[in-house]
């Protein structure tokens, strides 16, 4: 198992890595200019410090995440077309419209991003992705005996599940 400086298990890292380069800055047109593909090749390095820096996050909102990243991302997270469709704003008949390789609108783009944050997050703080799947699903206390991906339909309710991340990190149980 790849291990960085840290002892962490940074091939989780490498997924989320991969489901924001993979295309996830490509439009639906394949002319392209140099500049845009001197981008695109920054996003394929194999650090993920771009998916930190607000910036790059604000830049690939704009310019849309594809839908074969999302779903990649849902695969991970053992979620449902249809949730991620609530997740994102979007009709699940919308979701499906979309080509493989077609860019998803800036504001479902964003809202996909913040679910990538969240996973890696999650990850980070409960050591793997099959802990952090089912602690998405299980009802909590915390969060009014309702399951933690329930409020993620709404930004206020990815703030609430990364809080509570957060007071889980640091040994803080509600």
């Amino acid at each position: 198992m790849n291990k960085n400086k840290t002892g962490r298990n940074f091939k989780i890292r490498t997924k989320i890595h991969t489901f924001v380069t993979n295309g996830g800055v490509m439009n639906k047109k394949k002319k392209y200019t140099e500049a845009h593909q001197t981008t695109q090749s920054k996003f394929e390095e194999p650090a993920i410090a771009y998916i930190k820096a607000p910036f790059d996050l604000i830049k690939m909102s704009r310019e849309g995440v594809l839908k074969k990243n999302l779903l990649q991302l849902g695969k991970l997270l053992a979620i449902s077309l249809k949730e991620l469709a609530h997740i994102l704003h979007i009709s699940e008949r919308t979701l499906q419209r979309y080509k493989s390789d077609a860019p998803l609108s800036e504001r479902s783009s964003e809202r996909a991003l913040m679910l990538a944050q969240l996973y890696k997050r999650g990850v980070e703080v409960l050591d793997s992705p099959d802990n952090f799947k089912d602690w998405l699903r299980t009802p909590l206390p915390a969060f009014q005996q309702n399951p933690p991906l329930s409020y993620l339909d709404t930004s206020f309710g990815f703030q609430l599940v990364t809080d509570e991340l957060g007071r889980i990190e640091h040994g803080i149980f509600a």
